[in-house]
């Protein structure tokens, strides 16, 4: 009985840690960081959407995926970058507001 009950525990601690893998995976904001900015300016008209780097980075950095699918890190501090993002956030909010309703 006593090893019964060990091998249960056991079990459950094991399917306890998988969860807790599978969930970290899909948290908001995992553990990307950038070691290193892109140099140069990407075309807005080519970038779809951004993240930003977790907040335990120790470089903050901003992340453009551009339409290849092709994740960039970028120096969230630059001019281009600020106006892109702005760019972004302005069309998902204006996407969001549908005039018809």
């Amino acid at each position: 009985m006593k090893f019964w009950s060990g091998s249960l525990l056991l079990g459950l601690l094991v399917v306890l840690y998988l969860q807790s893998c599978v969930e970290g995976e899909h948290a908001k904001g995992m553990n990307v960081c950038c070691t290193s900015f892109y140099q140069r300016q990407i075309p807005a008209g080519r970038i779809v959407s951004y993240e930003e780097t977790s907040l335990g980075c120790t470089r903050p950095g901003l992340i453009f995926v551009v339409r290849n699918g092709k994740r960039v890190c970028v120096n969230p501090n630059l001019g281009w970058v600020q106006r892109v993002r702005g760019e972004i956030d302005w069309k998902s909010v204006d996407n969001s507001t549908d005039p018809t309703e």
